[in-house]
């Protein structure tokens, strides 16, 4: 007799879905995305927390939240008082990463849902999220897997406030992901995240012309819960590709919380993180940064004032042990004729010069009207002179050939393709 085929992809065991909502219309919605075979059973929100445990007889239960609209608050509301009574309960939030809903998404993160459906994915990916949920306990965090691949950490730290990190740091996020490549065997390039901790807090926001509802503070208060879903649900993504997670622009500036934690599941979803560190005294920055840094870019002009800060802040990185073949010296707003030449301020305190950008007036006027210099003027000098810069944030590009690399970033500004993901 004929041995009996095995099936390559095992059905999942039967899931049982109750919906929480204030009406019953979203049930007929979600079911409509699901994949064949699945159903959803309505509760009202007002409903009692025991009303599930007809449910939960029959086998795995998930419960699903309505945080779309106005039912955000009540379906926080209501989480809370499940999590309390059912600890092992996975528990989903369904919501919608249009830009009319982001705010449910947020509330959700903050009520502590460690999964998110969106209305806005596909069939395949809504199922993966409920599989998860119901495979794993609702308070047991998705950890990267064993040697997983780790993003390279590169700080942009400004030896003080005003010489221009912060706009360095979003046009080279933006241009470093248009430029990454696909890793083995995926569709999609590597994702480049844009940390800005910089001061006056969430000037990388206005210079991309983007709206956060989720900043660093609400990552570090979930860092065990980021995953990739979650990244790709509630962190700001800039039309070009880049990933930025920043401070709101009321921030008080303080000192920065350790970010150890969060910097690990970060480097663990994306293929380069980007941290804008411009205006922060050096004492302030967190040990973990800088220690777990790949590599340090000193951004400093040739003032003689930042010169001072620039002693002052290899000194203090020599006291704490960091200063060392990872930091590199970055001369921004240079003109000839303007005293000390770059390559004379690299010697003078014995940094490697990485690269020396010139003076751009332009720059200010497309920040004025919230663009980035690569939509108004995509060949102007300062672009230019990030190539030595993008190498090292894109060591995986292929290299141009017969071009040089000058000619390849050129052919590229000169595309200005901005593709949203």
């Amino acid at each position: 007799m004929a041995a009996p085929l095995q099936l390559l992809h095992p059905r999942p065991p039967p899931m049982t879905l109750v919906l929480y909502a204030p009406a019953s219309h979203l049930a007929a919605l979600l079911e409509a995305r699901l994949p064949v075979g699945m159903r959803v059973h309505w509760q009202d929100s007002a409903a009692p927390a025991g009303a599930l445990d007809v449910h939960r007889r029959s086998g795995p239960c998930v419960v699903l939240l309505d945080y779309l609209r106005g039912a955000a608050q009540a379906s926080s509301e209501l989480a809370r008082r499940l999590q309390r009574s059912h600890p092992d309960l996975p528990l989903v939030a369904v919501g919608s990463t249009s830009s009319k809903e982001e705010d449910g998404i947020v509330a959700a993160v903050r009520a502590g849902l460690r999964d998110i459906l969106d209305l806005e994915a596909s069939t395949a990916e809504i199922d993966a999220v409920l599989r998860r949920a119901a495979a794993l306990p609702a308070d047991v965090p998705d950890l990267p897997a064993p040697g997983a691949a780790k993003a390279r950490l590169i700080l942009l730290l400004g030896v003080r406030a005003g010489v221009g990190t912060s706009t360095l740091a979003t046009h080279l996020g933006v241009m470093a992901q248009q430029l990454a490549v696909p890793r083995a065997g995926e569709d999609d390039a590597t994702d480049t995240l844009l940390v800005d901790l910089g001061h006056p807090a969430g000037d990388a926001a206005l210079y991309l012309n983007v709206d956060s509802q989720f900043h660093y503070e609400d990552a570090l208060r979930h860092a065990n819960r980021i995953d990739a879903n979650l990244v790709r649900t509630v962190v700001t993504r800039h039309e070009g590709g880049l990933h930025l997670l920043g401070q709101p622009a009321s921030g008080d500036g303080g000192a920065l919380a350790d970010p150890a934690v969060l910097m690990q599941r970060l480097r663990g979803v994306f293929g380069t993180v980007l941290c804008d560190l411009g205006g922060v005294p050096v004492r302030q920055v967190p040990r973990s940064l800088l220690n777990g840094a790949d590599e340090i870019w000193l951004v400093a002009d040739p003032a003689i004032g930042t010169l001072v800060s620039l002693d002052q802040v290899l000194k203090h990185l020599d006291a704490i042990g960091s200063r060392d073949a990872r930091l590199q010296l970055v001369i921004n707003r240079h003109h000839q004729g303007g005293g000390l030449g770059p390559a004379q301020i690299a010697d003078r305190f014995g940094l490697p010069l990485l690269a020396t950008l010139p003076c751009c007036e332009r720059l200010r006027t497309s920040a004025n009207h919230g663009h980035l210099l690569l939509h108004d003027a995509p060949r102007a000098p300062y672009l230019r002179a990030l190539a030595p810069l993008l190498a090292r944030l894109c060591p995986a590009a292929p290299p141009a050939r017969p071009h040089t690399p000058l000619e390849t970033l050129t052919r590229f500004l000169d595309s200005r393709q901005w593709k949203r993901k």
